[in-house]
């Protein structure tokens, strides 16, 4: 077991998510880096970004995290104008969403657009498993 800023993870090899660009976006700065400490931890390349900043990324990312909150401050365009922009090929880019325990509509989050969620505070298995599924790798 390894434990990774108190999120306590099944051992994690570099390689699990070695090759997957994961976009990371949250407005709260501490939420973010414990995230991309997290994925990067697995091997995954990590951009943070907080709503504003998300659209001007320049890489393209395999996967977006979004927490919902900063989704619905930003409004529900977000999320389609970051597919547009990450969009490989005309294959839209999958989206997990991160939300409260106490607020988990999984009706909502899917008519907003994303694929997934994971419930925060943030299983780091649970996430690396999304990230894999989502991305096939």
């Amino acid at each position: 077991m390894t434990t990774l800023k108190g999120i306590r993870m099944r051992d994690v090899t570099r390689e699990e998510l070695e090759g997957i660009h994961v976009l990371v976006i949250d407005d709260n700065d501490h939420e973010r880096d414990v995230l991309r400490d997290l994925l990067q931890f697995a091997g995954a390349l990590v951009t943070t970004a907080d709503a504003a900043d998300a659209a001007r990324t320049a890489l393209t990312a395999d996967v977006i995290v979004c927490d919902l909150a900063t989704a619905e401050a930003a409004g529900h365009a977000l999320l389609e104008r970051l597919r547009q922009r990450h969009a490989r090929r005309g294959v839209e880019v999958p989206a997990i969403a991160l939300l409260p325990e106490d607020a988990v509509d999984w009706a909502s989050t899917r008519a907003v657009g994303f694929q997934r969620h994971v419930v925060k505070p943030v299983n780091g298995d649970e996430l690396r498993a999304t990230v894999r599924e989502l991305t096939r790798r």
